[in-house]
């Protein structure tokens, strides 16, 4: 799934889906655009497991991940979140931060949010789903987070207590695992939603090795509507196992954004 974008672009308006040649050339375009083996500050494509040849895995043809509305695209938005752009404007990233209270939680390394599940990344793209009497636990490659998931029909915690990445309660409809995720705090990433978010994950088995992922989000906050995308979870013990996420407050990558952004300031001055 990893190259599929959020939205149909404007050269796939009106289709579903694209070729098999198209969906490989895709992904290969954006595994290019992340990688850079000759330079610093990246990983080559042996570090990559979107990189065709890496993987048995076929490139999906699925022209977006948003399959309703049916024209692929986001609703649009309501009136009250138009608004709030016009004066605030789209989140900036802090390109100099005056201390790590700036710098965001993914260099950080402190949570993904919920996007941890719905959303394929640059790599660390496994996800283990593991079931016992009355819970399921799912933990995703990517900073190893763990959502452990009652399936008792337990009630959502009290509205007054949010985390990152919302409350998951979770049934069962038949053989489809159902997780209603609400009391987000509105600070982690979810395509611009806000904390008044309500995530619909659906887990169905289409197959022996395959998994259908459906994920809706209704926001009446920010648009006119729910939307829904889909993805495909495909097993494949032979060759991929999750491993450590050794990552830790950002490690190096904190202090050295931090003497970057000090430096910078310095030659500044300097030039003053």
């Amino acid at each position: 799934m990893h190259s599929v974008p959020l939205e149909r672009t404007d050269s796939t308006t009106g289709s579903e889906t694209l070729s098999g040649e198209a969906a490989a050339a895709r992904r290969e375009q954006t595994t290019e655009r992340t990688v850079n083996a000759e330079g610093i500050g990246n990983y080559d494509r042996a570090f990559r497991d979107t990189a065709l040849g890496y993987t048995k895995q076929s490139p999906s043809i699925q022209a977006s991940l948003i399959v309703d509305p049916p024209n692929g695209q986001l609703p649009p938005l309501t009136a009250k979140e138009e608004r709030r752009l016009e004066v605030e404007g789209p989140p900036q990233r802090t390109v100099r931060p005056a201390s790590w209270e700036e710098l965001g939680v993914w260099p950080r390394c402190i949570t993904r949010g919920a996007l941890t599940i719905v959303q394929p990344s640059g790599y660390n793209n496994g996800v283990q789903i593991v079931q016992g009497p009355g819970y399921v636990a799912i933990t995703k490659e990517m900073l190893h987070e763990t959502r452990v998931i009652p399936v008792q029909g337990t009630s959502h915690v009290g509205a007054a207590l949010t985390t990152w990445s919302g409350d998951a309660q979770g049934h069962w409809e038949g053989d489809t695992l159902v997780v209603n995720v609400t009391n987000f705090n509105g600070k982690s990433q979810l395509f611009g939603a806000s904390e008044s978010a309500h995530l619909v994950e659906r887990f169905t088995r289409i197959g022996p090795d395959q998994i259908e992922y459906l994920f809706t989000v209704d926001d009446p906050n920010v648009w006119t509507k729910p939307w829904t995308g889909r993805m495909t979870i495909t097993k494949d013990a032979s060759q991929y196992e999750l491993v450590e996420y050794a990552c830790h407050e950002g490690n190096y990558s904190m202090v050295n954004s931090l003497r970057g952004a000090r430096a910078a300031e310095k030659a500044e001055n300097v030039s003053r």
